[in-house]
């Protein structure tokens, strides 16, 4: 995109730093310390303060421009949609609740063999960390076997358990 001649002008400095005494210290208040600067220094050197790219510097000083502090502000970001459908979602959670596979075999599930799982079935390939975050908005927790040390007698226990 070619870059017409510059935005930043004596005006919107000062309109920036008018802005700026009213907002205090935010990431709204750095993007009008930079329009500000842009007039006075060059957009790369005020760039290279900030560590960012210089197109940023102008991308915001555009943004300013056109619709003022709005422009600055971040804008809501959507939420990304879930990659299976409701359908394969119960299907997901009736493997989970009855700890079987898709093909009925009795199975401890953990969250690496049931991104296997949706892999193989349903060609979705998801993250452990999305799985884990579903199951536990859904109130669900894969079941996993008791955990034992490598050291316990396995005699003892059994005489254990029958008194």
């Amino acid at each position: 995109m070619a870059r017409p001649k510059s935005v930043f002008t004596e005006e919107l400095a000062a309109r920036a730093r008018a802005d700026l005494a009213a907002l205090g210290r935010s990431d709204l208040a750095m993007k009008l310390r930079a329009i500000a600067s842009a007039a006075k220094y060059p957009e790369e050197q005020v760039a290279d303060i900030l560590g960012v790219a210089a197109e940023t510097i102008w991308r915001w000083g555009v943004a300013y421009s056109k619709d003022g502090v709005a422009g600055l502000q971040a804008k809501p970001k959507k939420a990304r949609g879930s990659k299976l459908t409701a359908a394969q979602k119960e299907e997901v959670l009736s493997w989970v609740d009855e700890s079987r596979t898709p093909k009925g075999k009795h199975v401890h599930w953990t969250l690496e063999k049931l991104r296997q799982a949706a892999i193989s079935e349903f060609g979705v390939a998801l993250s452990v960390n999305a799985i884990w975050a579903w199951l536990r908005k859904e109130g669900r927790k894969p079941k996993v076997p008791r955990p034992r040390h490598y050291e316990a007698d396995a005699q003892a226990q059994e005489g254990f358990k029958k008194n």
